[in-house]
């Protein structure tokens, strides 16, 4: 990263950290170091490396990662001072795989590694993140480490985990958030009954088997408990759903307000069938506010991958698997660490692009 960048990434940090009463001087000095030297890193951001490339000693690096630092209410401040108060933003959440060997890690367990398609020894980190629905770009809120399944220990399980992670991470979202983006893992009962307890609606992913049931909109019989349903949805035969059209050519969308027995509630589904192919192939989007569009479910969804590429930048240029510690808070520390990083480097390069021009990012060409 040359210099002029460098600078105004410590302008950015100098001026969020001063908003942040509890933080102490020597904590600010000590973070405004450690995320410039991350970025400026030619290597993994190991200890002896940031200790290798910056004025502070290695065991400086060890001792304030076991320090408690406010990442969310940093991150929250980050955002709102670059883009303000008026932005049109979502929350996305997704998890992923941290390779990590050793025996007394905290966290350790099986996680499911996307990259080698099955569960591998490791970590496990969920992150919230923050779109920009105009600009299509994600910013790292929240970083919390999913715990490990222990023998005789009662350990919550996964969802019920993501579900407390968006609880906690909820009062930083800036106003005006009311829409959380999330992929199929995350379309469980107990994960979008917490969404919706904190006022918000979820945009998700279905099973193509997902049990589904018309409403009933007829007439009342005149005895007994009104009918509800009116028959299962089989989304091979989609006569009853409202065609909207090709979203490409050969995608075809339809939609219907049903009910969903896994999720207990009414939905929106978004139903996409690609004739692309000679046997045709569906995929079922869905939000839990009826009034949102077909169109527009889809628009939002296709946003959540944003905070893939998050995680991708987090990885290859932020050191998120490159982490020396073994205990909980340093492990909390690093992680979080290593996404306010990109939020950083984001939100400085943003400031030098042209407002009219579509802002692309790319932390590999910024470095």
């Amino acid at each position: 990263m040359n210099k002029p960048i460098s600078d105004g990434l410590k302008a950015i940090i100098t001026d969020v950290l001063t908003h942040l009463p509890e933080v102490r001087h020597w904590q600010k000095s000590f973070l405004t170091t450690l995320f410039t030297t991350m970025l400026l890193l030619p290597s993994k951001v190991t200890f002896s490396n940031l200790g290798r490339y910056s004025a502070l000693n290695e065991k400086t690096y060890r001792r304030q990662f076991r320090h408690s630092f406010n990442f969310e209410a940093f991150n929250q401040a980050c955002i709102e001072r670059q883009l303000g108060t008026n932005r049109r933003l979502a929350a996305v959440i997704d998890a992923s795989y941290v390779p990590k060997s050793g025996k007394k890690t905290f966290g350790l367990d099986l996680f499911y590694s996307s990259s080698a398609g099955k569960a591998k020894r490791g970590l496990e980190v969920s992150e919230i993140a923050l779109v920009d629905l105009d600009s299509a770009q994600a910013y790292g809120l929240s970083c919390r480490q999913t715990q490990a399944r222990v023998a005789g220990e009662e350990v919550a399980t996964r969802p019920k985990q993501y579900a407390c992670h968006l609880k906690d991470a909820h009062p930083h979202f800036p106003a005006g958030v009311e829409l959380v983006l999330f992929d199929g893992y995350y379309a469980k009962r107990r994960f979008v009954d917490e969404v919706c307890a904190l006022g918000l609606h979820g945009v998700g992913k279905l099973r193509v088997d997902a049990d589904l049931r018309y409403l009933y909109r007829g007439p009342y019989q005149g005895r007994g408990r009104p009918k509800r349903y009116d028959g299962k949805v089989d989304i091979t035969d989609r006569s009853r759903m409202v065609y909207e059209g090709e979203l490409e050519p050969d995608q075809h969308l339809f939609t219907a307000v049903v009910w969903s027995c896994a999720l207990k509630r009414i939905i929106r589904l978004a139903l996409i069938q690609d004739s692309s192919t000679s046997k045709p192939r569906m995929a079922l989007l869905f939000s839990t506010d009826p009034l949102l569009t077909a169109r527009e479910i889809v628009r939002l969804y296709k946003l959540r991958f944003q905070v893939e590429f998050l995680i991708r930048d987090a990885k290859q240029f932020a050191g998120l698997s490159d982490c020396q510690v073994r205990d909980e808070k340093a492990l909390a520390f690093h992680f979080n660490a290593s996404f306010s990083t990109v939020n950083l480097a984001k939100l400085q390069l943003q400031q030098s692009q042209d407002p009219n021009e579509p802002f692309v990012f790319s932390l590999e060409g910024a470095l």
